[in-house]
């Protein structure tokens, strides 16, 4: 099915295409389809608190597929670079990571003030952007056991398991790291990653990335789907992913604050 309307972002992803031959188009694709399914989880979520129209609860037990499919993606896109470390130097390769993790850690603590000043009541303190810049940090050191990382992975999403049993009540920021927090901490916050199960999530992604894009290269066929409008339009939302995150909520917020002030 194609959509109308959208051929500018064919065109545009024609010439990104063309432009970027590290990028493989199945994991903008993915990345896309959980920035609609995201997307659509806010707007819910943004109907409730707002008063609109209340969530349906068993809608929550589906929230945790998408950081579920942005950490494995993290985690593959951060195999394929290391995998393709050939075209530049191994300090290249860890000051880039460490600087995009200092980058999107530093956007979670922009989003930390602002939910401070507009959502006292619920603030963010350790969000997915906080987790997702710490955890492409602290896997520089471990992209180099490629398949071998399956271990550590399995063991941080087990020990988040186990810890997310425990609470305690009166936590420092180590403990709320590492996933441990007081009863009810949900309550205080509207989004909460700790980096056990999460950034073990993300290693499990750098271990399918070590076999399905083996040194940097597709493992498997995939056709060509660049001609089709919808699968352009998931693929351009996926490789503005970070965008999109960063701004689709203000959007949303706003239009429905507008709506119940009329």
């Amino acid at each position: 099915m194609k959509v109308p309307g959208f051929g500018w972002i064919h065109q545009r992803q024609a010439q990104e295409n063309q432009s970027s031959s590290n990028r493989f188009i199945e994991l903008d694709i993915f990345r896309g389809i959980a920035i609609v399914y995201m997307m659509f989880h806010h707007v819910l979520w943004d109907l409730d608190y707002f008063g609109i129209w209340p969530l349906n609860p068993h809608l929550y037990q589906f929230n945790q597929l998408v950081p579920l499919m942005f950490f494995v993606l993290i985690g593959i896109c951060l195999s394929i670079s290391f995998n393709k470390k050939q075209d530049y130097s191994n300090r290249f390769l860890e000051k880039h990571l460490l600087k995009r993790g200092l980058w999107i850690f530093g956007l979670g603590m922009i989003i930390t003030a602002v939910t401070l000043v507009f959502m006292p009541e619920r603030p963010i303190l350790f969000g997915v952007l906080h987790c997702i810049g710490f955890s492409i940090i602290l896997s520089i050191p471990l992209l180099k056991l490629k398949t071998l990382v399956l271990f550590p992975g399995l063991i941080m999403v087990l020990l988040g398991v186990l810890m997310a049993q425990f609470s305690v009540e009166n936590p420092t920021v180590v403990h709320l790291l590492v996933g441990l927090h007081p009863i009810g901490f949900w309550q205080y916050t509207i989004d909460y990653f700790p980096l056990f199960p999460w950034f073990g999530v993300a290693l499990l992604g750098v271990f399918l990335g070590n076999i399905f894009y083996k040194d940097g290269q597709r493992q498997f066929h995939f056709p060509d789907l660049s001609g089709n409008r919808s699968i352009s339009f998931l693929s351009w939302m996926g490789k503005h992913s970070l965008e999109i995150y960063l701004l689709h909520q203000p959007v949303i917020a706003g239009i429905l604050g507008l709506y119940i002030t009329m």
